[in-house]
């Protein structure tokens, strides 16, 4: 039997004007939230308070814990909270499931995986990418340049790769690189000295946003 709360967490999903769960394969499911909700509120359904003082940044923990909590769930896992690595990537205390996290106010993401490490990331479209497209862009992707829209694409591929092996230090410009095969798939690359590693990479619009997972 689910505990009440998760029972509770279901029900508020069920009610919400956009949350989407996204079975992508048997071992594997996402998640994404569109926070309406205060952080008093997101406290109370979590049982717990958020580690900030910024309201949006308690929505943002809060609800990534809810969306892991509700993910576990649905692969009977038992949550017992979220804790990192040194090197700050999220793992699930007393379970060898993957998780990845993200958010970008007011939306909140989670994916789960069983078998392998696994990355998801959300973003918007902005012309602040394209401030900074010379430190996002391999050699290989200067087509996109001053095209935010593919600048964003390429930004949340490479944030995806980045959570999957958990090295925060990577080089957007010089160890990862992306291959745009159509509107909704990737190739990703990570090319450092350690890893050389290619993964696969499903992008999809969400309102205003763009989410990439890994499969």
């Amino acid at each position: 039997m689910l505990p009440s709360k998760v029972l509770q967490l279901h029900d508020l999903f069920t009610r919400m004007p956009l949350f989407l769960t996204k079975k992508i394969n048997k071992v594997s499911t996402y998640a994404v939230w569109n926070i309406t909700e205060t952080a008093t509120e997101l406290a109370r359904l979590a049982g717990s308070s958020a580690p900030h003082k910024n309201d949006k940044k308690k929505c943002e923990w809060l609800a990534t814990r809810l969306l892991v909590m509700h993910l576990a769930s649905l692969f009977e896992i038992s949550y017992a909270g979220i804790a990192k690595t040194t090197a700050g990537k999220p793992f699930l205390i007393g379970h060898a499931a993957n998780i990845s996290i993200t958010h970008s106010f007011p939306m909140a993401a989670a994916m789960i995986h069983l078998d392998a490490p696994c990355g998801i990331d959300i973003e918007s479209p902005r012309n602040q990418l394209i401030k900074i497209q010379s430190k996002i862009l391999h050699l290989s992707e200067y087509q996109h340049k001053n095209d935010a829209f593919n600048l964003c694409k390429i930004w949340v591929v490479k944030e995806v790769l980045i959570k999957i092996c958990g090295q925060t230090q990577l080089s957007f410009k010089n160890e990862l690189k992306t291959e745009l095969i159509d509107d909704h798939q990737t190739l990703g690359h990570i090319m450092s000295t350690e890893i050389n590693e290619q993964y696969r990479i499903n992008i999809v619009p969400i309102l205003n946003y763009l989410l990439a997972y890994s499969l």
